[in-house]
């Protein structure tokens, strides 16, 4: 009986460890099921709000507007201008393939400026983001991720950044188990100090069940400040000329 007994038990635990090696779900799945749940288009426009916050808790709001495209190289380009207020009215930032080229105009110097590689680390327009963040992939397949824990509710990633002038050592993505959306990404500079974090704080799910973020907090630990971004209009699939992604267009009065 007891012989018995003790071939149950063991029939059960393998079992039991069967079954957790079929639910075993790799990063690559977990990429790719984010891919999934990420929203459809070739272009897209947004209007949004930017407000920055300093270690005082003084608030500056900026409008800004955002184009970007997705190529069919599978690397997008963005171009950012904000709108309000006067002292930033109409500075533009040019963004090509995923960061290979970034260029910035300045209405004042009325001539745009390449962002060279070794300083896509600086700071851009006291947003406390870098050149560098407004252009990262963090799901470049080139990166190296690998599935560091996983527990009822996220999924917990690392990545380790490739290329030349890369900034972060490492960057921690904190995933939805459940949506498949990046809930919380953490940056470690080279040291391998946490020095920045972007948190989502409101999506919105369209009845595809894609997911957009609306609301994003963007903090900067070493000095101390947030910057918010919050969609206030989004629209896909818009049309743009072939030409609207480059130097020509970031002197434009009207885009």
């Amino acid at each position: 009986m007891k012989l018995r007994l003790e071939v149950y038990i063991l029939t059960i635990l393998v079992f039991l460890f069967s079954i957790n090696i079929a639910s075993a779900i790799t990063v690559d799945e977990i990429m790719d099921k984010m891919e999934e749940t990420a929203p459809d288009f070739t272009t897209q426009k947004t209007i949004s709000e930017m407000i920055l916050i300093d270690q005082e808790g003084n608030e500056e709001i900026r409008e800004m507007i955002m184009f970007s495209q997705e190529g069919e190289n599978g690397k997008s380009s963005t171009l950012v201008r904000f709108l309000s207020p006067k002292s930033v009215k109409g500075v533009t930032l040019l963004n090509i393939d995923d960061g290979e080229k970034i260029y910035l105009y300045m209405p004042a110097y009325d001539k745009p400026r390449r962002i060279a590689s070794s300083s896509k680390g600086d700071e851009f327009m006291g947003t406390g983001l870098s050149y560098e963040d407004m252009s990262m992939d963090y799901k470049d397949k080139d990166y190296e991720k690998k599935l560091l824990e996983e527990t009822e509710s996220v999924y917990i990633i690392e990545v380790i950044p490739s290329g030349e002038d890369i900034s972060y050592k490492k960057i921690i993505l904190i995933v939805d188990k459940e949506k498949f959306y990046t809930k919380k990404v953490e940056f470690y500079n080279m040291s391998g100090n946490l020095t920045k974090t972007l948190e989502i704080d409101k999506i919105r799910i369209d009845d595809k069940g894609k997911i957009t973020p609306m609301e994003i907090a963007f903090t900067d630990i070493e000095e101390k400040h947030k910057t918010k971004i919050v969609i206030k209009e989004i629209e896909y699939d818009v049309e743009l000329s072939s030409s609207f992604f480059s130097i020509r267009t970031l002197s434009k009065p009207t885009l």
